[in-house]
C-alpha cells in the first residue's frame, strides 16, 4: 500500500510529444543561428524557434537542385515553387500549402465559396517541443521535414519516373546545413534515392543529389498588380478569378515585374520629370565561376539596361556586382533567394535561360537568375539568345 502511494506521488516522466521547459529542449549544447526564425542545431537535430508574429504569414518555398548527379541536368536548376503558411493549433504546428490559382476578393460573397473549395493541404505536422521564456516563440523539431522523403522539398515526381526511383535511402541521406537570414531560411540536404535507371554510375543503383530549399517571407502588403496586355510580350502569372462581373470563371494575367518605387524625398523631383534612384536597386551578381575574360562584358550587358529604366524615370535602377569571395563573405550563396545571379553552368548543352521567382499574389519579382551554359556560343543563335536573356 505504501509503495503504491509513493509511486502515485512520483512526478510523471515527460512523454515524447509533451511540451517541456525551454532549457530542457534547447540545451547549452545548441548552436544557434538567428534570423527569420532562430535555428538551433543539437547533434544531428534541427529546431525552429518561430515567433508568434510569423504564424499565418505567407512564405515562398523555392526548391532547387544545388548539386546534381552526373548526367542529370545541372546544379542550381529550380524544381518547385510553393507558398507555405505556418499554423499553430493546440499542441502542434502545421505547415500548409497555399494556392493562388483560384481567387476572389474577400469583400465579395463568392469568396467564401472559393475558400470552401480550396482547403489548404497539410504538408507536415510538428509536435510543439517548448515555448521561449517570454512565451512569444514556439519551438519545433524540423529534422524529419528535411531528412524524410517530402516530395515537395526533394526530387520531383516527373524525374523520379524518368529514372525509375522507388524510395529514399534514409541511411544514405542527411541534412547538410540550415541557415537563417533576416528574410529567409536556407536549407541544404543530401538525398540518395534507389533508382532503376540512374543517369550515371549505374552500378550503384542510386542517385545522390544535394537539394536546396529557400523559404522567403513574402511582403505583408503585396505590390499592386499590373494587368498583362497581350500586345506586348512579357513574363506573366495567372489566376482564375471568380470575383469578376462576368457569367463564367475567367483567367486573368498580370505582369511579373520588379518593385521599383520612388523614395519619399524624391517624389516631387520624379513628378517634374527628373531622374531619381529607386528605393531598392535591381542588383545582379556575377557568379564566382564566370571566366574572367567574360566578366566585364556581362556587367556591361546588364547595365546597358539602365537606359530602358531611365525612360521610366529611374537612374541606376539596375547594377552589376561581383559576387563576394569566400574570404569576404563565407556564407554568400547563389542559391540564397535574396540574390539575383548570372550563373555559369558546366554543361555541354548549347543554351541559356533566365528563370525568376515572383510573388504569386502580385507578380513582384523577388529574385532572378541568368543561367549561361558553357556551350551556349556553339548554338546557331547563341549570341542572339544571350542578348534576349540579358533582357532582364
Amino acid at each position: 500500500m505504501l509503495q503504491r502511494v509513493l509511486m502515485q506521488n512520483q512526478p510523471k516522466k515527460p512523454g515524447k510529444d509533451d511540451i517541456q521547459p525551454y532549457d530542457k529542449v534547447i540545451t547549452k549544447e545548441a548552436k544557434t543561428d538567428d534570423g527569420l526564425f532562430k535555428v538551433h542545431k543539437i547533434d544531428d537535430s534541427y529546431f525552429y524557434e518561430i515567433p508568434d508574429s510569423l504564424f499565418e504569414r505567407e512564405m515562398l518555398m523555392v526548391t532547387c537542385i544545388a548539386k546534381t548527379a552526373s548526367g542529370l541536368r545541372f546544379g542550381g536548376g529550380k524544381q518547385d515553387e510553393s507558398v507555405l503558411r505556418w499554423q499553430k493549433k493546440d499542441k502542434k504546428v502545421y505547415l500548409r500549402v497555399v494556392s493562388y490559382n483560384v481567387v476572389a476578393s474577400d469583400s465579395l460573397p463568392i469568396h467564401e465559396a472559393v475558400v470552401n473549395s480550396n482547403l489548404e493541404p497539410i504538408l507536415f505536422s510538428f509536435p510543439i517541443k517548448a515555448f521561449s521564456k517570454d512565451s512569444l516563440n514556439t519551438v519545433i523539431d524540423v529534422t524529419d521535414l528535411f531528412s524524410k522523403d517530402v516530395k515537395l522539398l526533394g526530387f520531383p515526381e516527373r524525374s523520379r519516373k524518368n529514372y525509375k526511383v522507388t524510395r529514399l535511402e534514409n541511411d544514405l541521406s542527411y541534412i547538410e546545413s540550415i541557415k537563417s537570414y533576416p528574410l529567409n531560411i536556407e536549407s541544404r540536404h543530401v538525398k540518395t534515392y534507389n533508382a532503376g535507371e540512374p543517369p550515371s554510375n549505374s552500378e550503384t543503383g542510386t542517385i545522390t543529389l544535394e537539394m536546396s530549399n529557400s523559404m522567403v517571407l513574402l511582403p505583408k502588403v503585396p505590390m499592386k498588380r499590373r494587368m498583362f496586355d497581350q500586345r506586348v510580350g512579357w513574363f506573366t502569372s495567372g489566376q482564375t478569378d471568380y470575383g469578376l462581373d462576368v457569367q463564367e470563371s475567367k483567367t486573368v494575367r498580370y505582369l511579373d515585374r520588379w518593385r521599383l518605387e520612388v523614395k519619399d524625398e524624391d517624389i516631387e523631383k520624379f513628378k517634374r520629370g527628373e531622374l531619381v534612384e529607386p528605393k531598392k536597386q535591381i542588383v545582379y551578381y556575377i557568379d564566382r565561376a564566370i571566366p574572367d575574360k567574360w566578366r566585364k562584358y556581362i556587367k556591361e550587358g546588364i547595365e546597358d539596361w539602365q537606359v530602358a529604366f531611365e525612360a521610366a524615370g529611374f537612374k541606376n535602377a539596375i547594377v552589376a556586382k561581383d559576387a563576394p569571395t569566400k574570404e569576404e563573405d563565407p556564407d554568400w550563396s547563389p542559391e540564397d533567394i535574396r540574390y539575383s545571379v548570372v550563373r555559369y553552368l558546366a554543361s555541354p548543352i548549347p543554351n541559356a535561360n533566365g528563370p525568376h521567382v515572383s510573388d504569386p499574389r502580385s507578380g513582384e519579382i523577388l529574385e532572378s537568375d541568368i543561367n549561361w551554359y558553357h556551350n551556349v556560343m556553339t548554338s546557331s543563335n547563341g549570341p542572339l539568345k544571350m542578348g534576349k536573356i540579358m533582357m532582364i
